[in-house]
């Protein structure tokens, strides 16, 4: 039948089953047999050629991917990872000896006057915050 200028498709399909149902029928017991196993060894054939064709596919996958990494192994290891780092920092002290005692002159490197920069209003401030702070907690 045509549907729109074309034949349907499940039509088709429809009378190509029929057409291999009537021929298997019209066939004798002896005949199937034959189409049975001859079918059969087509499908093993077919199965084993298959399974052997990808088995040398992938020997094949192995050997090219090596020769890529002989291609790609003219860049050197040194070049692409990142050299280790050193196990010391160059011009930093890591560690200084402590002192028991502490004079002004040596503790003059290390201290600044908060009054000096101006700092003053700001500790008001600060402390004004806390103790209202403080002041309502009960």
């Amino acid at each position: 039948m045509l549907f729109y200028g074309r034949l349907e498709p499940m039509r088709i399909w429809d009378q190509v089953i029929h057409f291999f149902q009537n021929w298997f029928v019209n066939l004798t017991s002896e005949q199937r047999n034959i189409f049975v196993i001859a079918s059969t060894a087509l499908f093993s054939i077919a199965l084993t050629i298959s399974v052997i064709a990808s088995m040398n596919f992938s020997v094949k996958d192995d050997n090219s991917k090596m020769e890529q990494t002989k291609v790609f192994s003219r860049i050197s290891p040194d070049e692409i990872f990142i050299p280790d780092e050193p196990d010391y920092l160059p011009g930093v002290l890591l560690e200084r000896n402590r002192r028991s005692v502490w004079t002004e002159e040596d503790a003059s490197v290390f201290w600044q006057d908060p009054l000096v920069n101006g700092e003053e209003p700001w500790r008001e401030k600060i402390e004004a915050v806390i103790d209202e702070f403080l002041e309502r907690i009960p």
